[in-house]
């Protein structure tokens, strides 16, 4: 884990992009204050026109969430985000307001859970804002509708990138208005790649340009959608494959609607954002830190705050990480001599195990098909340990997928989807099986638990409420978020799970080394300097990762930064608020108890995740009291 509108309308309707109403926005609040006259309101009540004004200006995040146009705004669906200068600038005010407006709400007529949540939504938004207010350059509200990007367009976020992937596995078209809703996006796409472009140009025009290698690799990736005949491209494979499952009326003329909008619409756009990022190349340098771009150095703190929650410099990052590596490599080298690896550095005897056959899974369907395979094996081993561990437990099955041919080299590694808030759509691990030879087996257990149990899946479900707003899903915290997945990694070994498997161990730890070696290197690169040549050769040195795993991880972090910092920092708050919980409450402490305190508000950002414990903590220690 924005929006208004006016005399703008009309525009809008033509391309597609969209503003809230802010008159039936401010009817609707007043509405509200006149009922909470005499009843309580809620607090999803009072905060759901907000909502709505968020997705008129990120459509597609309705879509990603599985949001019907009922709770997300009417027409919703069939709109997209406008990228345009000026609808940034709309982003931006936009979401100022939505602060204004949170911070105005009345916490004392709100329940405590509403507290926890009115709070965490308020902090994101706030992180969200920082970034912007620092530069005038990138995107607000990118990638997953609430990271801020520095370039509006690159190989792994924007338009180009969640079209195709929101269309072909998050929209449903289950009834007749779904699917012409589909095809209006589709007739719609041009217009959209349109504002893209003109982003793109006025940021070139600032000196905001993507590193050449970023262009390149966001070329190549645009030219693998332009491989298909119209007929057999997934946008519309999976468009005819959810018409037939719901028997939509008429799906053969509306297949051949969507193979006409690719053919007419969808490949033309592509070719010209293509066209744009090749005259934008002749001016791009190889630097791959954000620290030379206007105000750079300002960005990166602010995106630490923005992604990381934290307000440590960035030297005390690099200087935390280097600390974090030492230990953990401490603790491989001893493991890896244990299993009699002894020779050479602990990255050399790595790069050993990396090219050991007996470790790898074949490029094959067979191959490919096996490792499936153990991920539910995997997952089964865990699963059957959790309620020893967790009070509260997930009660939805996580549904596992490789990730579509198409996109399979645009992705990177895995990622966790929520479920669809309609109910139609589990949540979802998908895993990139483009380079079978940087999926070992060693490493697969832990990145599966990582993503489902006791990660993200576990952490997702027990967050959810129906009672609480949906904007305290949209507006989680990274570091909360990821440092939590990381953290299930290592709770997975105190489970006993890998008490019999050394070498899944070792993989486990390179893991966690993955994520301090992050800390080195985004620091490295944004405020130090380093080249993209520096910090691959760096991770492969000191993790012993493949060599194409290694450059697409660092290239990510050219494009996102900040956001690999969240993993690490995140991790080390939870292990010192679990450590404070066993000191306060000593043979009180329960496990279960702990974590399902933890959980129980979603991923909150980490201030106010500390400030929760404690006060859970001071309240499980309070004197009891007599009448």
């Amino acid at each position: 884990m924005k929006r208004i509108i006016n005399a703008l309308m009309l525009a809008l309707l033509a391309t597609g992009c969209s503003d809230p109403n802010q008159t039936a926005t401010n009817q609707t609040t007043e509405q509200a204050k006149a009922e909470n006259t005499t009843q309580t309101v809620s607090l999803k009540q009072q905060v759901a026109p907000l909502t709505q004004r968020y997705f008129a200006l990120r459509p597609e995040i309705a879509t990603y969430y599985g949001v019907p146009d009922a709770e997300a705004g009417k027409g919703v669906m069939s709109k997209l985000t406008d990228y345009s200068p000026s609808g940034e600038h709309q982003r931006r005010e936009a979401l100022k307001t939505i602060l204004s407006e949170l911070n105005a709400i009345d916490s004392s007529t709100l329940s405590a859970s509403e507290r926890v949540s009115l709070n965490s939504i308020t902090s994101e938004v706030k992180g969200a804002l920082l970034p912007a207010e620092t530069v005038a350059y990138g995107t607000m509200l990118g990638e997953y509708g609430v990271w801020f990007l520095p370039y509006a367009v690159n190989h792994l976020s924007g338009l180009h990138v969640e079209f195709p992937g929101y269309m072909e596995d998050k929209f449903a078209v289950t009834t007749p208005e779904q699917a012409k809703a589909y095809l209006n996006r589709l007739s719609l796409y041009p217009a959209a790649m349109g504002t893209l472009i003109d982003k793109l140009a006025q940021d070139v025009q600032m000196g905001v340009i993507p590193p050449d290698f970023i262009i390149d690799k966001t070329i190549a990736n645009l030219q693998q959608q332009l491989i298909h005949h119209a007929n057999e491209h997934p946008l519309v494979s999976s468009f005819k494959a959810k018409l037939t499952a719901a028997k939509v009326p008429e799906s053969e003329a509306l297949a051949n609607s969507a193979a006409e909008l690719v053919e007419t619409k969808y490949y033309p756009a592509t070719r010209q954002l293509i066209s744009a990022l090749q005259s934008v190349r002749l001016k791009a340098s190889h630097i791959a830190g954000i620290g030379h771009l206007p105000q750079g150095a300002k960005l990166y703190q602010a995106m630490i705050k923005h992604l990381a929650n934290s307000d440590k410099t960035a030297e005390e990052i690099h200087q935390l990480g280097l600390a974090e590596v030492a230990r953990i490599t401490a603790e491989m080298d001893a493991l890896l001599k244990q299993v009699g690896y002894r020779k050479g550095s602990v990255g050399e005897r790595m790069q050993t195990l990396l090219q050991d056959p007996k470790y790898l899974y074949p490029d094959t369907a067979a191959g490919k098909q096996q490792l499936m395979a153990d991920i539910q094996a995997d997952l089964a081993l865990v699963n059957a340990k959790l309620p020893l561990w967790f009070g509260r437990l997930p009660d939805q099955q996580v549904a596992v997928e490789a990730v579509p041919d198409s996109r399979a080299a645009a992705t990177s590694g895995a990622f966790y989807d929520a479920p669809s808030q309609d109910g139609t759509r589990k949540g979802t691990f998908w895993i990139s099986l483009y380079d079978m030879a940087a999926l070992p087996s060693y490493s697969l257990q832990t990145l599966t638990y990582h993503e489902t149990n006791p990660g993200h899946h576990l952490q997702t479900i027990i967050g959810l409420s129906d009672s609480l707003p949906l904007l305290s899903t949209i507006f989680y915290s990274n570091a909360a978020g990821e440092g939590w997945a990381l953290y299930a990694e290592r709770l997975a070994a105190e489970m006993g799970i890998y008490q019999d498997n050394p070498i899944n161990n070792i993989g486990r730890l390179q893991s966690e080394l993955h994520r301090a070696v992050r800390l080195v290197v985004d620091t490295g690169m944004h405020t130090k300097g380093w080249s993209r040549e520096q910090a691959i050769d760096y991770a492969i040195k000191t993790e012993g990762i493949h060599r194409s795993e290694a450059t697409g991880e660092i290239e990510r972090y050219v494009v996102w930064p900040g956001q690999a910092l969240g993993y690490k920092l995140g991790e080390l708050k939870i292990i010192e608020l679990r450590a404070k919980a066993k000191q306060v409450l000593g043979d009180k402490f329960d496990i279960k108890v702990f974590h399902d305190r933890l959980l129980e508000n979603g991923a909150l950002p980490l201030d106010l995740l500390e400030q929760k414990i404690d006060q859970w903590l001071e309240a499980a220690t309070a004197p009891a009291t007599t009448a």
